[in-house]
């Protein structure tokens, strides 16, 4: 049978270029849920909203494992192709760390994506600010470019945010996992935006039965009453761009890092670009093998 693993955020050494500066995360006791996520502060706004920075907080990581009946996953391999949709992006050399969310057990593999099939986003716009739409699909294509996964926007969507997301949704979505949600949203919504958190972002792994992890979906949920008033500028647009990439870099798998140069770093006031740790991370999370038994 299946076994679903929520996201977990513990933090990998693997890509680390000295001294590994990463914090080792403390794994909390398994609970039912299936979806997983990290937060990222409004700090990453300070310079043009004029919000005082703070750190970010972290969700308490959890697992869920256990058989699973055939009629709580989706008929394998819907919509897998022969090989990669996309061409392979080269990790290259550079400067700057990264961190895996999770990795393949027994391993330093970074848990990912099958880049063989599309990697479907939706997205909930009822609170979302003007130009929102436009703004996540240019995050997204950044992240496509830096990961050679090849996302594919299935348009609009009413569905909500919320902490305990179903990776498969027939009713809503198909027979098929259900696509990467992002959602705006406000922390009487979702409670985990509260004080000054902008964002979470994550995604549900999956087993495929011989011990192969792949993610299957994910949720970006992102505070609209904090970044609204990001919209009325170009900086802050890019700003909010930058959040949004963050996010989406925990959705392909990439952790929090403590080096500041990178847009992964767990405080990142001010960068509006991922740096060369995050798109050596980025590509390895690009690197994933087909999983058609998923």
């Amino acid at each position: 049978m299946a076994r679903a693993l929520r996201q977990l955020d513990r933090l990998d050494v693997a890509g680390s270029t000295g001294p590994p500066p990463w914090r080792q995360a403390t794994l909390a006791a398994p609970r039912r849920r299936k979806h997983a996520g990290q937060v990222v502060a409004v700090g990453i706004l300070a310079a043009c909203l004029g919000i005082p920075a703070v750190l970010p907080r972290v969700l308490p990581p959890t697992a869920t494992s256990g058989s699973l009946d055939a009629t709580e996953v989706p008929p394998p391999g819907v919509g897998e192709a022969q090989g990669r949709l996309l061409p392979r992006v080269p990790s290259g050399p550079g400067t700057g760390g990264y961190a895996f969310t999770q990795t393949q057990p027994g391993t330093q593999n970074a848990v990912t994506y099958d880049p063989c099939r599309p990697l479907r986003y939706a997205i909930n716009s009822e609170q979302a600010p003007p130009g929102a739409v436009a703004l996540v699909r240019r995050a997204v294509a950044r992240v496509r470019e830096a990961t050679g996964l090849a996302f594919e926007y299935v348009g609009p969507t009413d569905e909500p945010a919320g902490p305990d997301r179903e990776a498969y949704q027939p009713v809503r979505y198909g027979k098929q996992w259900a696509p990467v949600l992002i959602a705006w949203s406000n922390p009487e919504q979702t409670p985990g935006l509260a004080g000054r958190v902008a964002g979470l972002g994550g995604s549900t792994a999956w087993s495929d039965g011989r011990g192969q992890m792949a993610y299957v979906s994910g949720t970006v949920t992102l505070d609209t009453p904090a970044l609204a008033a990001g919209f009325d500028t170009p900086t802050g647009r890019q700003h909010v761009e930058a959040l949004v990439m963050h996010e989406l870099g925990h959705v392909v798998g990439l952790a929090h890092v403590h080096d500041p140069t990178q847009l992964m770093h767990d405080d990142n006031i001010g960068r509006t670009d991922f740096g060369e740790g995050d798109r050596r991370g980025l590509a390895r999370a690009g690197h994933g093998r087909c999983q058609p038994d998923l």
